[in-house]
């Protein structure tokens, strides 16, 4: 039995990725998330062909029923000017039925992925409360998005699409360590398993170059919300705020082409809100609230994209 202030709940069968039975994972998530759909070619994609760390999910069995499943989207990552594997927590779902389900599947997560240094996520309502009170997991503020409408715009010449990332973006981040307690690395490997490969998802991505240099790229997509088409910017980093603003423009003009009405975007570090602002981005739409398993840091000098949630 687990005791959580003085409530005792049963212990289920701990078990990691549960590959011959995925069907039960998507029957588990849409039972969870009110009848919403996950693909087994998502599912593949996530576990099984990362770049960096397979197959890092838990899941908690009653016999051969599965009541609960998380997993980690592990990535090289430098943290404090050291390079480490962070790794971002979600897909986790639990049965409603089975009390105590989700308090054992974040213990024994943290318990079996030792050799991951830094692990965070975006926890939901319900999830949020155990993950900070029980598991002492940090809250370390909030994330919100970067809102923009679309505007006709003049841009450079100097953008093109890519589908395929080169090494000149590792780099890149790589100087960006310098300046942030925490980004991850843009890997060209993670990076085209991210967006050119993942099932389901239908990114473009365009780059910016000059004299043959490649100094930054950006990643957009379009989603649906109220009957409203939106531009999300994905991911995106440059190696000046000049080509960070370049690309942003021409995001933004990407929406109109796109008849999409508005644009938006997560970027933590507030060294870039002047250039966020200048392209007439306003922020605080929509508050996710981040924690952090073991360390703390500051938010605000840490570079985090939508793409580094891994939710979009």
């Amino acid at each position: 039995m687990v005791n959580v202030e003085n409530i005792e709940f049963p212990v289920y069968r701990v078990d990691g990725y549960p590959k011959q039975n995925l069907d039960k994972v998507q029957a588990l998530f849409t039972k969870a998330f009110g009848g919403r759909m996950l693909s087994i070619q998502g599912l593949i994609w996530q576990m099984e062909n990362n770049p960096c760390l397979k197959e890092r999910a838990l899941s908690l069995w009653d016999n051969e029923f599965l009541v609960a499943y998380t997993a980690l989207t592990p990535g090289a990552a430098f943290y404090s000017g050291k390079e480490i594997i962070a790794a971002v927590s979600g897909t986790t779902m639990a049965d409603a039925d089975y009390p105590g389900a989700s308090f054992q599947l974040f213990s024994e997560c943290k318990n079996k992925n030792n050799d991951v240094n830094l692990i965070y996520g975006f926890p939901n309502r319900n999830s949020f409360n155990i993950c900070v009170k029980y598991l002492k997991h940090r809250h370390v503020g909030d994330v919100a998005f970067w809102t923009a409408r679309a505007k006709k715009k003049n841009v450079s010449n100097k953008i093109m699409q890519f589908d395929s990332f080169s090494n000149e973006y590792e780099k890149i981040s790589r100087a960006l360590a310098k300046e942030h307690v925490f980004i991850k690395t843009r890997k060209k490997e993670y990076l085209n398993w991210r967006f050119f490969q993942k099932p389901g998802n239908i990114y473009k991505c365009f780059e910016y170059i000059n004299d043959g240099q490649r100094q930054g790229y950006i990643v957009v997509d379009t989603y649906e919300e109220n009957s409203v088409i939106q531009l999300q910017v994905v991911d995106l980093i440059a190696d000046t705020k000049a080509v960070l603003k370049e690309l942003l423009r021409y995001a933004i003009n990407l929406a109109v082409e796109w008849n999409c009405r508005f644009i938006k975007l997560w970027l933590t570090s507030a060294q870039y809100n002047d250039v966020l602002e200048e392209c007439g981005f306003t922020y605080g739409e929509h508050p996710f609230p981040m924690t952090c398993w073991m360390q703390e840091f500051d938010l605000s000098n840490s570079y985090i994209t939508m793409a580094d949630s891994d939710i979009f």
